[in-house]
């Protein structure tokens, strides 16, 4: 079938409003796969059949009774790829409906491509996904295997990589774009990324563990950085959500993209805790984790020991400096 149901639904329920008219899609068997008339969906159409077997660039029909299943109206090939994969009707004197058939031709064509390329563009994330899945989290990680896998999505295993990885949750601020924010499997979101990243077909994103895994060919922390802003400026301006997220250090191998993924993970984790849109460097973040590791009254007598020759004073001034400093990201 060269469409779902549903999408010949979506296209015959938008051209009748704009010709006021009852369309049927037809596929390939001649069967009426959607109609704006739902009693005659699933019914066979003599007219799309004889159009089908005879190669018909049109046929109009004008008795009812004229061939099985058929109405008075127009009917004319859909044709895709230079194929013909069903037939497009329009119910209503022939004389009158005959103006619109090679606009309505033409625009159902337009209409069915884009959604096989839509639905190809779903499948090809769907794989994504499950590759980088598999490349993450296998215990027995066969490279032979990872790399004739890549190889069929266009992915080459054995390139440097740097992970972006962003958690996108919904504003306390209630909106309409907030209230139908996708779930991230949506490719309007993944779509959304990949204009930021199409330049190096070697960039490119998935849904991972119901978050987006950006995997960037791109070894520099500041371009990383750059465009992780640009992302999240654009998804935050959009859908009106909180994007926090990490950043890993740059792999080298295919062996390094596991503890790449964690280190993003890790610093993604540092962010969200911050309550702030942000996307922070593992390498910025690790000594914060090294820190929180150290139990709590081991951390109280570090404190007391090199600060025990400071005065009260000097403890408020120094305190102070360090809240400053962070408040600012290290930004002297």
């Amino acid at each position: 079938m060269f469409t779902s149901r549903e999408n010949a639904q979506r296209i015959v329920d938008e051209m009748k409003e704009s010709i006021h008219r009852d369309i049927n899609i037809m596929d390939e068997r001649g069967v009426i796969l959607a109609s704006t008339n739902p009693a005659r969906v699933s019914q066979i159409h003599g007219g799309a059949q004889k159009v089908l077997e005879e190669g018909l660039d049109q046929l109009s029909i004008r008795r009812p009774d004229e061939l099985e299943g058929a109405q008075e109206g127009i009917n004319l090939p859909i044709c895709l790829r230079g194929e013909t994969v069903g037939v497009i009707g329009i119910t209503g004197d022939p004389g009158e409906v005959g103006v619109f058939g090679s606009v309505i031709k033409r625009m159902t064509e337009i209409l069915l491509e884009s959604a096989w390329q839509q639905e190809r563009e779903n499948q090809l994330d769907i794989a994504r996904g499950l590759f980088l899945e598999n490349w993450l989290f296998s215990d027995t990680l066969d490279v032979a295997e990872l790399e004739m896998r890549g190889r069929l999505l266009n992915i080459d295993v054995s390139l440097p990589r740097t992970v972006i990885l962003l958690r996108i949750s919904p504003s306390a601020a209630k909106s309409t774009r907030a209230e139908e924010l996708p779930e991230l499997q949506n490719t309007r979101l993944l779509q959304l990324i990949r204009r930021h990243i199409g330049d190096d077909p070697q960039n490119f994103c998935a849904a991972v563990h119901q978050k987006i895994l950006i995997l960037l060919h791109e070894d520099s922390p500041a371009a990383a950085r750059r465009l992780a802003g640009r992302i999240c400026s654009e998804i935050q301006g959009f859908y009106q959500t909180r994007v926090s997220g990490g950043i890993s250090s740059a792999g080298e191998t295919c062996m390094d993209l596991r503890r790449c993924y964690l280190e993003a993970k890790t610093a993604g984790r540092v962010a969200a805790q911050s309550g702030r849109n942000q996307v922070l460097f593992y390498n910025d973040v690790s000594l914060d984790f090294a820190v929180q590791s150290i139990p709590p009254d081991v951390r109280r007598n570090l404190v007391s020991l090199v600060f025990s020759s400071c005065t009260q004073g000097e403890k408020v001034e120094i305190l102070d400096t360090l809240h400053l400093f962070f408040k600012h990201d290290g930004d002297t």
